[in-house]
């Protein structure tokens, strides 16, 4: 079943990703169309928003790291947040929070892109 949702939050230079349901290789679609858009729209950085992401299987971790991957040969900076604690542990294992850092709200996320 495909309960995949996303979201775009375009203001002035962020892009905010609204993420809901399990990422897998079912969402691989909706965030490339997204990231079009995102590209298209001029804004500098993505943050990624997974408070209500239930779960991410090793495909949906492809489809982060082809977000990442893309965003980076655009120039464009990445931050998350809301991510469980789990998810934060294999976020680090695979070593994806040297390329998006992870913060604990919206607000220090979004803090931290004037830092």
């Amino acid at each position: 079943m495909d309960d995949f949702r996303v979201n775009l939050d375009l203001k002035k230079t962020v892009a905010k990703l609204e993420m809901s349901g399990d990422l897998t290789h079912l969402a691989e679609e909706r965030m490339a169309s997204i990231f079009e858009k995102i590209q298209s729209s001029g804004v500098r950085f993505v943050v990624l928003d997974f408070r209500q992401v239930e779960y991410i299987n090793s495909a949906g971790m492809s489809v982060l790291i082809t977000l990442l991957t893309r965003s980076q040969k655009a120039g464009l900076e990445l931050r998350a947040f809301g991510l469980s604690s789990h998810y934060q542990k294999i976020f680090d294992m695979v070593g994806l929070l040297k390329y998006i850092p992870h913060f604990d709200s919206e607000e220090s996320a979004l803090k931290s892109l004037s830092a």
